[in-house]
């Protein structure tokens, strides 16, 4: 049996869909962003980005959109008490 090729468009259409965009899936999507946010950032801190074009269009002050996973403050973690002696 032939298939045509609006059947194969259709096909392919399909498995995009399910698969999320371009086959990968959302998982290894969300990976890679965060492997290019890790990489971008030690580009800049290391001089290999120069970002300072960038940074003089930016406002002057950031608007606070409530806190994310990265700015949230760090909870330190809880001393053990001492165990009482008698």
């Amino acid at each position: 049996m032939t298939t045509n090729t609006s059947e194969k468009g259709l096909e392919t259409l399909i498995m995009r869909h399910m698969t999320g965009t371009d086959g990968l899936r959302p998982g290894r999507e969300i990976e890679l962003l965060r492997e290019y946010r890790t990489r971008l950032v030690a580009d800049v801190v290391t001089g290999k980005l120069d970002v300072r074009p960038a940074a003089c269009h930016l406002p002057a002050e950031p608007v606070a959109s409530g806190p994310t996973p990265d700015t949230e403050e760090s909870i330190e973690p809880e001393e053990p008490e001492a165990a009482e002696t008698e």
